[in-house]
């Protein structure tokens, strides 16, 4: 039962997700808002559940996962509610920020809570049953959400959440089982969490703006010199203390050091891109919401699939090769999509995902082996928010870049073409023609290098505890 309610929860947070991309064309058109705007949904979202996963995690293992998770569930329920009857752009973007909060919460306790009643050499199998739920919510998320937002509207993709929740919490109580706290003499690091929030927050406001105004502008210089001192003043913290929010004990172990590098890039490849292709598919081949749910089906199903085999293959000694396989065939994958037009066969598009889906699922569920092998039980929440806080960094500052990349070229493609006679819809949509392609092989680009990262992953020395 408690591997079926923490599935739950892992599988309902990831589905939201999964569905806000289909649902974003939708939104963009109701309130009014271009590709730029809209990735503020997505920012609003992606970024508090970065910041907040690192300080869920440490209080996570000072007030036990159990109720943390459960904890997570109420506020993403709250979240979904306000989501389902937002009348604005702005009262959406707010009620998906709470929405994060809960997901973060959500996902940094559900890992622990999954693989804590088993043995070190049965964990990694639970891990690809997790990952495999997982990817079980990315799988059904385009095609629900399609649907629900072409025959209902997009609110109904978030008070669709609420039942979900209401099982979690009537039955999370009794069937849950109570975690000893690991670190139950633990004083909470406010100071480091504050300087944490605040470093983040200056650097992906500077890169938001950077990238569309310019980087030596009088709004991004003063953002960048914020994010500088904060971060600063975090690393002294954390070095000074002795119950810090983040151990740089964990990062002197260039295994989990490298498995993080790895997730940033592969988060900032893999989340840039999947942001693209509803928009891609949509926008520029006009299906619609289902069809393009509908779509990227073989993505999902491929994730899926590989998953519970890699968490039978990932032993220790085959760690490396995996995470370096995976990110290689992902790189491969978002690559094709580069190699897409207007005229492109379907078979073409459903390669590209294919590849891509199989690159996540035999990366992702390695590069968390490789996490609970070298860091002990007492951290285990501390390491995982931050491997998932620095992953889902790497998302967020990959869907920025991309949609100011594409805002950028489209302005740049769409003048000629008016000039040259074009209707400004027809340009328009052959401007994103354009434009898409080359974000996409952005992304294959970042997945390269998180390729070359990846050989220095594999399991070294066991982190000691604190």
């Amino acid at each position: 039962m408690t591997l079926f309610l923490v599935f739950i929860g892992t599988f309902f947070s990831i589905l939201n997700s999964s569905m806000v991309n289909v649902a974003l064309p939708t939104i963009m058109i109701e309130f009014g808002i271009d590709i730029q705007s809209s990735t503020w949904l997505y920012t609003g979202y992606m970024l508090p559940y970065a910041i907040a996963m690192s300080i869920f995690g440490s209080l996570g293992d000072m007030y036990s996962s159990k109720r943390i998770f459960l904890l997570g569930v109420f506020i993403f329920a709250m979240g979904s509610l306000s989501c389902s009857i937002a009348g604005s752009f702005w009262m959406l973007l707010a009620s998906r920020t709470i929405q994060a909060l809960g997901a973060a919460a959500i996902m940094t306790n559900s890992m622990v809570l999954a693989i804590a009643p088993f043995e070190q050499n049965q964990r990694s199998a639970v891990l690809g049953w997790w990952g495999m739920i997982s990817s079980a919510g990315s799988l059904i998320g385009p095609t629900l959400g399609g649907v629900l937002t072409d025959h209902i509207g997009w609110h109904s993709i978030f008070y669709i959440n609420l039942p979900f929740a209401a099982v979690i919490l009537l039955l999370g109580g009794n069937y849950i089982p109570s975690m000893p706290k690991t670190n139950s003499t633990k004083i909470f690091d406010y100071r480091g969490s504050l300087y944490l929030i605040i470093s983040l927050v200056a650097l992906l406001l500077a890169i938001i703006i950077g990238s569309t105004s310019g980087w030596l502008t009088k709004t991004t210089l003063p953002l960048i010199g914020l994010f500088l001192l904060f971060a600063w003043l975090l690393f002294r913290q954390e070095s000074r203390i002795s119950q810090p929010l983040i151990s740089l004990a964990l990062l002197q172990n260039p295994s989990f050091a490298a498995t993080v590098i790895v997730g940033f890039l592969q988060g900032a490849a893999l989340f840039g891109s999947m942001l693209l292709i509803p928009m891609y598919l949509q926008n520029v081949h006009e299906f619609s919401p289902t069809h393009a749910g509908v779509l990227v089906l073989p993505l999902s199903i491929s994730m899926m699939i590989m998953a519970p085999i890699m968490g039978k293959l990932a032993t220790p000694p085959k760690i490396r090769m995996l995470t370096v396989s995976g990110m290689a065939i992902l790189a491969m994958g978002i690559w094709i999509f580069s190699r897409l037009s207007l005229q492109s066969p379907y078979w073409l598009l459903a390669a590209a995902l294919v590849a891509t889906g199989i690159g996540l699922g035999v990366s992702s569920t390695p590069l968390t082996s490789n996490l609970i092998n070298v860091v002990p039980q007492s951290q285990m929440g501390m390491a995982s928010g931050l491997f998932n806080m620095v992953r889902y960094l790497g998302g967020v500052i990959g869907s920025t870049i991309f949609g100011a990349f594409i805002q950028q070229r489209v302005a740049a493609y769409i003048i000629p073409l008016t000039i040259s006679g074009y209707t400004a819809p027809l340009a328009e949509k052959m401007a994103l023609g354009k434009a898409f392609p080359e974000a996409f092989l952005m992304g294959a680009a970042t997945a390269a290098i998180g390729m070359i990262a990846a050989f220095f992953t594999g399991t070294s020395r066991k982190i000691k505890n604190p």
